[in-house]
């Protein structure tokens, strides 16, 4: 798949602009956890799952800070929890919350990078080298991150991603990122907002404590956390220059129970109304042709939606359910044409070696699919204006699936006691299930068989980390009958120094 070529280049502009913010209160900046690493993900939810913690973990990236002061006032926990908080501990004394100036580098060289991508950071291309420069003070996070890419699909060899700056105002982090995000409770994928497209570069606001209102109207939402962003996208689009917005309201107002609402939005751009009363109209829901609203005045196209994830016990093991509902369209504030991602997981303890976690994902993403149900087809990420979609440098910014799929996928994971992690996945379903033929559609221009396998060992070395992948994407043309196997094999080293 070629990518989109171009850039608004607004990313490297962002971060001098916080530079002359002044702050009038004291507090701490620590760093923040992208996602992408997977055995992690599994700690931080069982100690959620278990109490030991009461951030929401369905909504990245996290804030180590938040994280810290939580593990370090527990003194007892439950043996289920016990292995877990010892990884988090390991891994925050290594590179979490340190004050000053941390180095890192990092290289992959790899085979057929993966065209669908799931929570785990595989490289996206074929041969990367990175190295980044990280400093946390008390008021004030940095981190620049310098990458070279070998034949990228978007032709940008150099890349910033990852960089941020923030400056805290009193319990929010307000910074200028280029980071990944992941919005839901999916392990497959996120039908928002996910780390499948490279990271936007954006202006955001994340809460850095996610700590209970005091109030006490209002305590019974339990930790809470809100996020925003005003990202730019890249010029070489049908609307050039297009601007996204997004915030996501998450909580755990009990230990079984964590609660998201999410919104996005695309907007302005070259040829298009960007004022202050088009940004309130989008925000009022007024933005649909035909509602008030001539076409030349819409204000933009916008997904909005809701998730959940419940915890209980069936048959004497822990299980979770949950899923994520997110509307391609929104009518008075009510999202509508619903896209569907369902889900069930376990896990526990395996003898002395570690912990595990099983997950059955399904994601719909034909609009008002339902997973078993007829629905709009070549509706889901795109827009009549603009024409590219919720897709960012060849990539959807929503589900690696793009559009009117529906993928079943099983996946493990074990944590060992040594720190290292196996994580493993089977998919098979249908891409482009309807059969229509599209030029915007990321993986499939016509109805495809999708199976795929997939395998990551993450290993703790004297010197670093290393990740090893192998993995295999079959694509079966419903149309020509044509098949597409693809093998691939990867191998990241990463070091703090």
């Amino acid at each position: 798949m070629q990518g989109r070529q171009g850039a608004c280049g607004c990313g490297w502009q962002l971060l001098p602009l916080l530079l002359v913010l002044v702050l009038a209160e004291l507090a701490h900046a620590g760093p923040w956890l992208d996602p992408g690493d997977t055995g992690l993900r599994h700690d931080l939810q069982l100690l959620a799952d278990t109490g030991v913690i009461g951030t929401p973990v369905t909504v990245w990236p996290l804030s180590w800070g938040d994280i810290a002061v939580q593990i370090n006032g527990s003194s007892e926990v439950p043996d289920a929890a016990a292995g877990a908080l010892a990884r988090v501990r390991s891994r925050l004394r290594e590179e979490g919350f340190a004050s000053g100036l941390q180095l890192g580098v990092e290289a992959s060289l790899g085979s057929n990078a993966r065209l669908i991508r799931d929570f785990e950071d595989l490289p996206r291309q074929e041969g990367e080298i990175a190295a980044q420069a990280e400093w946390t003070g008390d008021r004030t996070a940095l981190r620049l991150v310098a990458q070279y890419v070998a034949d990228p699909d978007d032709d940008r060899e150099w890349r910033a991603d990852g960089s941020y700056a923030g400056l805290v105002l009193g319990n929010w982090m307000l910074a200028a990122a280029m980071t990944d995000r992941w919005w839901g409770p999916g392990w497959q994928g996120s039908m928002i907002l996910s780390s499948n497209a490279r990271p936007i570069p954006a202006f955001t606001i994340d809460r850095n404590s996610t700590t209970p209102f005091e109030s006490k109207w209002l305590r019974w939402i339990g930790h809470w956390d809100f996020t925003a962003l005003w990202g730019f996208l890249e010029d070489s689009r049908d609307v050039p220059d297009a601007r996204y917005f997004g915030m996501r309201f998450t909580a755990r107002p009990a230990t079984w129970l964590e609660l998201g609402l999410s919104r996005t939005a695309m907007w302005g751009g070259r040829g298009r109304p960007d004022g202050f009363d088009t940004f309130l109209d989008l925000l009022l829901g007024k933005d649909n042709a035909g509602d008030n609203v001539a076409a030349a005045d819409e204000p933009g196209n916008q997904l909005g939606g809701y998730d959940l994830r419940i915890t209980g016990a069936g048959l004497g093991i822990p299980v979770a359910l949950y899923t994520q509902r997110i509307g391609e369209d929104e009518q008075d504030l009510r999202p509508s044409l619903f896209l569907t991602q369902a889900g069930i997981e376990t896990w526990g303890r395996l003898g002395t070696v570690g912990d595990y976690r099983l997950y059955l994902e399904v994601s719909d993403t034909l609009c008002g699919g339902n997973i078993t149900g007829d629905g709009t087809p070549d509706c889901a990420y795109e827009h009549y204006i603009y024409r590219t979609g919720m897709r960012y440098r060849g990539r959807a910014i929503g589900h690696s699936f793009d559009n009117d799929a529906e993928v079943w996928t099983l996946g493990a994971l074990l944590n060992t006691d040594a720190g290292n992690a196996w994580i493993a996945s089977v998919a098979a379903g249908d891409l482009n299930r309807e059969g229509l033929e599209s030029s915007t559609n990321t993986v499939a221009s016509v109805k495809t068989r999708y199976r795929s396998a997939s395998l990551v060992h993450r290993h703790r070395l004297a010197i670093g980390e290393l990740q090893a992948a192998v993995g295999f994407e079959g694509f079966d043309n419903r149309v020509t009958g044509e098949t597409d196997d693809e093998w691939r094999i990867s191998l990241t080293w990463r070091q703090r120094l």
